[in-house]
């Protein structure tokens, strides 16, 4: 599927996208300090189109899109591309990368990985986001752990095979897992505007994570 395509399906089934971005007010952000200029494709960026060939993508959820902070990890570095999207699953940061890759191709993709228990399931013909909270939870708890599992493990597994074929620097990171908390806490430091999710500091810190050139300012 082409990436326009793909992000309009995405957006308009992650109701997430819609709350955080459209209507801030469903924030607790009232600073009105924070500036989330989309382009083309709802990334926060500027035109994918931009980008030579061998640019670094940067695929995740909110805490890669930057709720709440002016400056997100992926701002932090040389020729990169933001293609983090509020309420992404595994699922739709895999297929963002493919997506991407068709229409411009990259040299290093970061994955900076959400909740691997957000799903994306078919019902009623539709293609529709379970979260292990909110308006969901009911439909998603209903999903037995071992076939969470095996999707996210598969859909992984396929993203591995991508890389190595197209030979692409893969560095990926769950920041919701035990093992990434348990090393890396100290790097969270502060929330953001939103009182949500991550800070500015904390985005700063997540930065340093990956090996990548680094810009002199940002």
């Amino acid at each position: 599927m082409e990436i326009e395509s793909l992000m309009e399906n995405i957006v308009n089934r992650a109701t997430v996208y819609e709350r955080h971005v459209v209507h801030t007010e469903f924030f607790t952000d009232t600073s009105n300090t924070i500036a989330y200029g989309l382009n083309s494709l709802w990334h926060r960026d500027v035109e994918l189109d931009s980008f030579n060939s061998g640019f670094n993508l940067a695929v995740g959820c909110s805490h890669t899109f930057g709720i709440g902070v002016n400056n997100p990890w992926p701002s932090y570095f040389v020729n990169t591309y933001n293609a983090g999207v509020p309420g992404a699953t595994i699922f739709d940061m895999i297929d963002i990368a493919f997506a991407i890759y068709q229409k411009k191709r990259y040299n290093r993709l970061m994955l900076f990985a959400p909740h691997g228990e957000r799903l994306v399931v078919f019902k009623d013909g539709k293609a529709e986001a379970l979260m292990p909270y909110g308006e969901s939870f009911e439909d998603f708890k209903n999903i037995d752990l071992d076939t969470k599992m095996y999707y996210n493990t598969r859909s992984v597994n396929h993203l591995l095979d991508f890389c190595k074929n197209e030979n692409i620097e893969l560095q990926i990171f769950n920041y919701n897992s035990i093992g990434f908390l348990k090393e890396h806490k100290k790097l969270i430091v502060d929330k953001g505007a939103d009182g949500v999710h991550y800070g500015e500091e904390t985005h700063k810190n997540f930065a340093g994570l990956f090996n990548v050139k680094r810009k002199d300012t940002i």
